[in-house]
């Protein structure tokens, strides 16, 4: 497994970065050039998630409307769209737990079609033990 993965926008340096997998939990943290935020979030069925960085990597060329992931207690939730020049757009929203959520923090990551294939190979690694 990877200790972490971090997922960089190329616009403005935002990040988003998973760490410290253990048992049925991961550490999420987003860091902007004027707020950071992380949390821990409950990972049932982590297949699910590296299958959705899988589906952005397998359609690097783009699609229609949203492709959508969320932790199953609301912590972390992940919309992926496509533009026609090979841009995707992550919105990314963290909150503070299950309901009722004391804070939320949302950031846009801004990814390129080069970037999408190694993010879904880390990630795999990250969330699934080989």
């Amino acid at each position: 497994m990877y200790p972490l993965v971090a997922i960089k926008s190329s616009h403005d340096g935002t990040s988003l970065v998973f760490s410290d997998f253990s048992g049925d939990y991961f550490q999420a943290a987003l860091r902007g050039p004027n707020f950071e935020g992380s949390g821990r979030v409950y990972a049932y069925e982590p297949a699910h998630m590296a299958a959705f960085f899988r589906d952005l990597a397998a359609h690097w060329q783009g699609w229609s409307g949203q492709k959508e992931w969320g932790s199953l207690e609301g912590e972390l939730s992940l919309t992926a769209t496509s533009d026609s020049t090979g841009h995707t757009s992550l919105a990314v929203r963290m909150r503070s737990g299950p309901y009722p959520f004391d804070w939320t923090l949302t950031a846009m990551l801004l990814i390129e079609a080069g970037q999408l294939e190694p993010i879904a190979k880390k990630m795999q690694k990250f969330l699934i033990a080989d």
